[in-house]
């Protein structure tokens, strides 16, 4: 069978692309470790710890989890809620234990199952984006499957925690609302997108904030011509759907902080100040805005921070086999060099040697790109301490290897499947 006879035979099924990401996305269900422990060797206590507030969740406390509970001096018993995220993953890892609520090995491997199908649907959702984005599925599906085959993804995609593969679904699939969005302008899908995401996590507004400057980047130099324009024609920026969607975006998290600080604000019964509850506290932590002695300054001085920083972009650029292979998750200076070159190296001389007029809307392609960059400096103190928090850079490698493929398939032209 010739070239041409293939390529005739795979236009003849437009969805076999899909098909193959779905029938890899199994083999995680399929394959995969024993999801009957809680602790696994190299891991930490992120799947007991949120498997336990997601369990504890009941109208008896207000819905406000909570991982640990004590006697007091006084003889009462204390909780210590853990309440700062949104409560849409632990509502959804209550449901799925509770048919198991008296059998913890299996309310552990539901809860397992539950975050693997959040990591398969966080694929499903990149690859229809990049569909899109490069017009091309079978590129979309390679680029798709090399990032998800990071050491981050496969190491945690059953860990249970709603701040790991939850929040990484809805990251993806906003952006999928906002790749829509930017080609046929259907805005409304793109907020209720956005809302899912905020149920689930908050790393979506890394995305969105990165989104947001980029269009009102544009939308300020359009205005910009000719360079006398008015102040009215600046103020029109006030209406642009970039500064609606920011609004919104910022209402409904304002509305899920208020939800869960209210509640944890109850069920301790008024009797602990609202700027005093553990949630609120651990919240200004997390952003910078509160004070820990708990912190190592060394860890958080910008020079380990960026250099941390740029391993973790590193690791999660490179599909697990590699990585391990190569020494890079024993941090070998010389191979985490080499690959960073590689890798981002690449995907720089892809961008500047294919014809980025023929990708559309290649904004969208920085957006994906610089995301994960955009939480590393707005959360540092959150990032600095949990090593899951490398997948969120896996906008990279997406980029980077669609533009690979994509200048790959140009230069040896539509043969190339």
């Amino acid at each position: 069978m010739t070239i041409a006879d293939n390529l005739t035979s795979v236009r003849k099924w437009p969805n076999l692309p899909l098909a193959l990401l779905l029938i890899a996305l199994s083999t995680v269900f399929l394959f995969g470790g024993d999801r009957h422990r809680f602790y696994r060797p190299g891991s930490n206590i992120l799947t007991a710890n949120y498997m336990t507030v997601g369990m504890n969740l009941s109208p008896e406390h207000n819905f406000v989890g909570h991982y640990y509970r004590a006697l007091n001096p006084e003889g009462d018993v204390v909780y210590f809620p853990y309440n700062r995220f949104p409560p849409g993953g632990y509502a959804l890892i209550k449901l799925a234990t509770l048919p198991f609520v008296d059998n913890l090995s299996a309310s552990l491997y539901v809860g397992r199952l539950l975050m693997l199908c959040f990591f398969a649907a966080a694929a499903l959702s990149a690859y229809l984006a990049l569909s899109r984005i490069a017009t091309n599925r079978w590129i979309a599906l390679t680029a798709t499957l090399l990032a998800f085959s990071s050491y981050y993804c496969l190491f945690h995609n059953d860990t249970v925690a709603t701040d790991a593969m939850p929040d990484m679904f809805g990251v993806m699939l906003t952006f999928h609302g906002i790749v829509i969005f930017a080609q046929e302008g259907r805005f409304r899908q793109l907020l209720v997108k956005a809302c899912i995401a905020l149920l689930l996590g908050w790393h979506v507004y890394a995305l969105l904030l990165t989104f947001i400057v980029i269009g009102l980047g544009r939308e300020l130099i359009r205005r910009s011509n000719p360079p006398r324009a008015s102040v009215i024609s600046y103020l029109g920026l006030l209406r642009s759907r970039y500064v609606a969607l920011g609004g919104a975006s910022l209402l409904v998290g304002v509305g899920i902080l208020a939800f869960n600080f209210t509640n944890e604000y109850l069920a301790l019964k008024g009797e602990t100040p609202f700027s005093e509850l553990r949630s609120v506290q651990s919240a200004l932590r997390r952003t910078g805005l509160g004070i820990s002695h708990t912190y190592d300054s060394g860890i958080l001085a910008w020079q380990s921070f960026l250099k941390e920083q740029l391993y973790r972009a590193t690791v999660a650029s490179t599909p697990y086999a590699i990585a391990e292979y190569g020494g890079l998750l024993s941090k070998s200076e010389r191979t985490l060099w080499i690959l960073l070159s590689v890798v981002m190296g690449s995907g720089a001389i892809g961008a500047l040697l294919i014809d980025l007029r023929s990708i559309r809307h290649k904004t969208l392609l920085a957006t994906l790109a610089l995301f994960g960059l955009c939480w590393t400096l707005l959360v540092r103190q959150q990032v600095s301490f949990h090593h899951f928090e490398g997948m969120y850079y896996i906008g990279i490698p997406l980029v980077s290897f669609t533009l690979i493929l994509l200048f790959i398939r140009k230069r040896l032209g539509g043969r190339l499947v």
